[in-house]
């Protein structure tokens, strides 16, 4: 766990964010390109905790 610096979620199905989150080292970057059909729910705590920053794009 905490090994990746980070991610690019490309996937557009409705899916659990904080699995990804703990994947991630502090200060992390998770970059969301996919385009869901439902609004994503982030998980606010761990985002604030570990540092992280969330980059969407649905474009």
């Amino acid at each position: 766990m905490n090994t990746l610096d980070g991610i690019i979620d490309t996937v557009s199905a409705v899916h659990p964010i904080l699995p990804l989150l703990m994947l991630m080292k502090s200060h992390g970057k998770l970059v969301m390109v996919g385009a869901p059909e439902k609004p994503v729910e982030l998980p606010v705590f761990p985002l604030l905790m570990g540092k992280h920053r969330t980059i969407i794009s649905y474009a």
